[in-house]
């Protein structure tokens, strides 16, 4: 089931070049603009500083604990990359490191969980942003549907864990 939505997906890569390169933009580039749109979002947010300090902090360390435990499951389960086993259509550069779980999904989808527990309107919005990384991983033959799933679950726990820490009490915000 795996690999046949993974190839359901990157079937379609190398059909059309606008969607090739749409793909390899949300693949590699996309990420970047989400962590833009957070930081403008903080700096031209009415609110308090420290609030917003605590918010960057709970994303960081959300991301950090992620990439922690991908390192972990690497050195415990290393699952090769689709284009190591298979005969996919490659859009991007061959990478080397463990296919499960997706960094991209899981830092993509850190960030947009993290926000969206403070502002919902940009939370959404970079859910969907989330979700076209994580396709468009899958769609240039880099991960399998169930490391993208990883990724999710990965970054929605994190998240989850980080943000019970009484940041307020800390910092006093």
């Amino acid at each position: 089931m795996d690999f046949s939505s993974f190839q359901l997906i990157n079937n379609l890569a190398g059909r059309w070049w606008p969607l090739d390169w749409f793909g390899v933009f949300c693949a590699e580039y996309l990420i970047f603009i989400m962590a833009f749109a957070i930081i403008a979002w903080t700096i031209f947010n009415k609110n308090d500083r420290r609030a917003d300090t605590v918010i960057i902090l709970e994303i960081i360390l959300a991301a950090f604990f992620s990439y922690l435990i991908k390192i972990i499951i690497n050195l415990i389960y290393f699952r090769p990359r689709p284009f190591f086993a298979h005969d996919v259509n490659l859009l991007i550069g061959k990478l080397t490191d463990g296919s499960f779980p997706s960094a991209h999904t899981f830092l993509s989808f850190a960030m947009a969980f993290g926000i969206y527990m403070y502002n919902k309107k940009l939370g959404a919005v970079l859910i969907f942003s989330a979700a076209l990384v994580s396709i468009s991983r899958i769609y240039v033959g880099v991960h399998y549907s169930l490391d993208v799933l990883g990724g999710i679950v990965l970054a929605g726990l994190a998240v989850y864990a980080v943000n019970k820490i009484n940041w307020k009490k800390i910092f006093k915000v």
